[in-house]
């Protein structure tokens, strides 16, 4: 069949599993919401796809985001491995979230709404993913209009996106696949979980691009070659895959599937809209200026009444570290590097979602640094959480390792300097006071407490205006003076405002989805050479 790809990009599907406002655990939800915000406010038609997770039945939510339901429905049958048929019943409620529709796949029976609506974003996430590749299906089918591209957001989407343009393709259009990695990483299936049978992909011959040309090969066969690896076989399916900076895909990805992906790889960052403004003027309202020690009346102020570990007494700076608390995250080495920085106090924003054994050991660690450190375990107001980033003396963000760094990101645009393992992103996003008198924090050795408590305690006496000799790193001694806090900050703000804000993060997603779209082209071409079908 001859395919027709599209001139341009007007019209966009995005699939995702998290959409910051609806559903959404941390950094995923928020960079899909700001794309898809992004690509709305330049009249890009979006439309954003996900499983429900149970929202669509709470009615503050409905209220809230103006939910109503499609008429869509697809009831039907998968038969399973056992040869059994197993019924599911799909309906759909959609939204518009500044100027973004969202379409929330829940369930119509019993069955599958115990998958689909399960509150717990990422439970019976295998058979979440298969759903939503179903509905997908049946969604497409019944749409006159297809969009100029499909974007899918990591491994949870790739099936609903690879079965949106094995549909598209039926209708002779060349949609360009887009697949967005922002954390690597998926379980392998047998073919029949990806099959007709089971998630709805129909197997046959298609276009494959391998490093310089298209070539055939069917579904099963490639995905039987990639041990039925998810991850692996969007990657070889999509037209373009992207990532959130150069060193993860480099470093992760290269390494994991080769640097042949080069060719048909981009890097688009998650924007932030923080705005130091914003944070100022909600603590100058509350409690009339910026200084005298404000942070730690917030800190009392307001975690009070949350549940946490720990106490912090007023003994030093406030340094803050926010995030999942799972061992990726590393939380315990920033505790542990309270050892060698006697004039630091840590408040760490965190969110537990279910790794118990590191959590025990943090809380061991916790409550052998009474006074020094302190873990708040529930969601704070956006403004408060604002607030105290803004106050603190520094952002500590000891990850293993990080795709991209959000957390930095948002800590930079708020002017607050960032102490920063130097895995991943972090590492392009974060830059040196070291190796730049502009730059924006320090880069410690991963899973080094001595390192990073040094890195603490030398930032500490720099932004507070220390003597060059309490400077534990030699390399910051000539960077002090009594406005050296000053400097630092809008160094941050300076380095968010040319490199993260939406004007320059959309120039990367024009840049990446015209390849996509040449992709896309490409293999129209190559259809035309070759029998396919």
């Amino acid at each position: 069949m001859e395919l027709f790809a599209p001139t341009g990009i007007k019209s966009v599907w995005m699939v995702s599993f998290e959409y910051s406002g609806v559903a959404s655990l941390g950094g995923l939800g928020e960079a899909v919401r700001a794309r898809a915000e992004m690509l709305a406010r330049r009249t890009v038609n979006v439309t954003v796809f996900m499983p429900s997770h149970g929202r669509c039945w709470d009615p503050l939510l409905r209220v809230k985001l103006g939910l109503r339901d499609t008429g869509f429905s697809e009831c039907s049958y998968r038969k399973g491995v056992d040869g059994r048929y197993y019924h599911y019943c799909i309906g759909a409620d959609e939204a518009n979230v500044k100027g973004v529709r969202v379409i929330l796949f829940k369930g119509l029976d019993l069955a599958t709404r115990s998958i689909l609506d399960d509150w717990s974003i990422y439970s019976r996430l295998e058979e979440k993913a298969s759903l939503l590749a179903r509905a997908l299906k049946a969604y497409t089918q019944r749409s006159r209009e297809l969009p100029d591209l499909v974007e899918v957001h990591d491994w949870h989407s790739v099936l609903a996106g690879v079965i949106v343009r094995q549909e598209a393709e039926k209708r002779g259009l060349a949609v360009p696949l887009v697949y967005t990695i922002h954390l690597s990483g998926s379980p392998s299936f047998p073919w029949h979980y990806a099959s007709q049978d089971w998630s709805g992909l129909q197997d046959g011959p298609h276009l494959v691009w391998r490093i310089v040309r298209h070539e055939v090969e069917h579904y099963s066969s490639l995905w039987d070659s990639l041990g039925g690896n998810v991850e692996a076989f969007g990657v070889h399916e999509a037209d373009l895959v992207v990532t959130v900076s150069l060193s993860y895909l480099r470093e992760e990805l290269f390494k994991r599937y080769g640097d042949w992906i080069a060719g048909k790889s981009c890097v688009i960052y998650n924007p932030v809209d923080l705005r130091i403004e914003d944070a100022e003027r909600w603590v100058v309202e509350r409690y009339g200026g910026l200084g005298g020690g404000v942070e730690w009346r917030i800190v009392e102020d307001t975690l009070s009444g949350y549940r946490r570990w720990g106490y912090l007494d007023r003994g030093g700076a406030l340094l803050i570290s926010l995030g999942r608390l799972t061992w990726q995250k590393g939380f315990d080495v920033a505790v542990r590097a309270l050892d060698y920085t006697p004039s630091s106090r840590l408040l760490i924003l965190g969110l537990q979602v279910g790794d118990y054994g590191f959590e025990s050991e943090l809380r061991r660690l916790v409550e052998e640094r009474a006074g020094r450190v302190m873990v708040v375990l529930d969601r704070i107001p956006v403004d408060v959480r604002n607030a105290l980033i803004r106050l603190a003396t520094a952002t500590v963000v000891p990850s293993r390792w990080e795709p991209f760094g959000l957390v930095a990101v948002e800590s930079m645009a708020l002017g607050t300097p960032v102490i920063a393992s130097a895995v991943g992103g972090l590492r392009e996003v974060v830059v040196d006071l070291r190796s730049d008198p502009n730059g924006t924090g320090l880069l410690v050795r991963p899973e080094d407490p001595a390192d990073m408590g040094v890195a603490m305690e030398s930032l500490v006496q720099l932004m507070t205006g220390g003597s060059p000799h309490l400077i534990p790193i030699q390399g910051l001694r000539s960077l002090a003076s009594p406005d050296a806090g000053l400097r630092v900050r809008g160094n941050c703000v300076k380095h968010v405002d040319e490199h993260f804000r939406e004007h320059a993060v959309y120039s990367q997603v024009e840049t990446c989805y015209e390849r996509a779209r040449q992709m896309a082209y490409y293999r129209a071409v190559a259809s035309t050479h070759m029998r396919v079908g």
